[in-house]
């Protein structure tokens, strides 16, 4: 049997499952009929002239709606219209971001682009595009995602909006701002589920590999009957996936995970996130807190992720937790800062002694910080220079010991201090 959904009287959205693909799914049920309401004055052929894609239309209304005299109806009256027979405004998806290889049909995407209805859009690896709406929700693709445009229309009648895209592989985040009118829709279709929402922040997914689909809610609610009386209801905070059998399981969203010094600055030559639980972790990375400029987006089996290329800037990092279902938890979202600030160094012995040498990336002016401890880094240093503006250092006639070297770079650029130091190294002087 094939699953049906349910409103909350309180929710803000609700989400339709069904187990055979998008053309089934989306079938008379799949595309309610508009409601208007008489107004004075109003008649058959006049709202057929103003709404109607066809003059005739209007008696195929009037035969569904049981009106005996088209140019006589009741004020108040409520009028079913179905959607194909009315005019509509073509409406746009205009792209606010777009990074890496996003193509359509017809090549490569760029910023600002306006995309209509029946677009087929695509991200490639490390790639990434948000796009806005006429009503100003934002839907963000994912790399390695593919998706369609199917509907993307304003009915004339109403000012109904009507939206609604396909998911082939990957997914959509979407934020969607809260409807106007019980008729408004927006859609978001994966080959087993087909979403409908309103005023929310959702994610749809749909993984080729394990043919299965996923939804996880953050915000809103979700009664869903799986057949034989078995409901399940999804509010906000809880997830649900649908298997490639088409069994149904839902389970509360893992909480925000925490990271190890999220916000810490970023100066080595890769940027890493750690977790303090062991468990997968998706990591996102934007330029902007709302996570329309996405840089980098990676899923990491143990908590630790690594970036590297991130240019200098101010960022924002949001991280969720995997369970074993493969849903994705509520998000935890952090800022940080990336100033590039690397050094690493090495010694050998020459002739004139022992030579310590470093190499240091970064922008702006650096200096650098050479300490050296013998036998032990929490004595005072034997060698301390600061200042240096050279790479390198000679030291002659040490004495046989262990000893204990580091280095800093000192960068100065937009008026900011930032030390980086290498782990400490040791080397060992033997009698001659």
């Amino acid at each position: 049997m094939r699953p049906t959904i349910k409103r909350f009287a309180t929710a803000f959205f609700i989400f339709i499952f069904g187990i055979c693909g998008p053309a089934n799914a989306a079938g008379q049920d799949d595309d309610p009929p508009i409601r208007y309401v008489v107004r004075k004055g109003d008649t058959l052929i006049s709202l057929g002239d103003r709404y109607f894609r066809t003059s005739q239309s209007y008696r195929i209304v009037q035969r569904q709606n049981r009106i005996i005299d088209p140019h006589r109806i009741p004020v108040g009256k409520i009028l079913i219209v179905p959607r194909n027979m009315l005019k509509y405004r073509p409406a746009v998806a205009e792209l606010l971001s777009v990074r890496g290889q996003v193509t359509s049909g017809e090549g490569k995407l760029s910023t600002g682009q306006k995309l209509p209805e029946g677009t087929a859009i695509e991200t490639g690896p490390s790639s990434f595009a948000t796009m806005v709406l006429d009503d100003g929700s934002r839907i963000s693709l994912p790399s390695n995602s593919a998706i369609r445009i199917r509907r993307l229309r304003t009915y004339i009648l109403g000012n109904i909006l009507d939206y609604d895209f396909d998911v082939a592989r990957g997914g959509i985040r979407s934020t969607v701002v809260k409807q106007k009118s019980p008729d408004d829709r927006y859609r978001v279709r994966t080959p087993k589920a087909v979403s409908a929402v309103r005023g929310t922040d959702f994610q749809s997914r749909f993984d080729t590999d394990s043919q299965n689909d996923f939804a996880e809610v953050v915000e809103g609610g979700l009664a869903v009957n799986a057949g034989g009386g078995d409901e399940r209801s999804l509010p906000a905070g809880n997830g649900l996936s649908v298997k490639a059998d088409g069994g149904v399981v839902t389970e509360t969203l893992l909480v925000p995970p925490e990271l190890r010094a999220p916000g810490k600055l970023q100066s080595d030559k890769i940027v890493r996130f750690a977790a303090l639980a062991n468990l997968p972790i998706r990591y996102t990375i934007a330029a902007d807190s709302g996570f329309i400029e996405q840089v980098a987006d990676v899923i990491v089996p143990d908590g630790n992720a690594e970036f590297a290329d991130l240019p200098d800037g101010n960022y924002f990092v949001r991280a969720r937790a995997i369970s074993a279902n493969g849903l994705q938890g509520i998000p935890a979202t952090f800022t940080f800062k990336r100033r590039m600030n690397s050094v690493t160094g090495s010694t050998g012995k020459e002739d004139t002694g022992y030579i310590f040498r470093w190499r240091a990336e970064g922008r702006g002016t650096q200096r650098f910080h050479f300490q050296l401890f013998r036998n032990a880094v929490d004595t005072v240093a034997m060698v301390d220079e600061a200042g240096l503006d050279t790479q390198m250092i000679t030291l002659s006639d040490l004495p046989p010991a262990d000893y204990f070297w580091r280095v800093a770079s000192v960068q100065y650029i937009d008026s900011e201090v930032a030390i980086s130091w290498t782990p400490f190294e040791k080397i060992t002087v033997s009698a001659p």
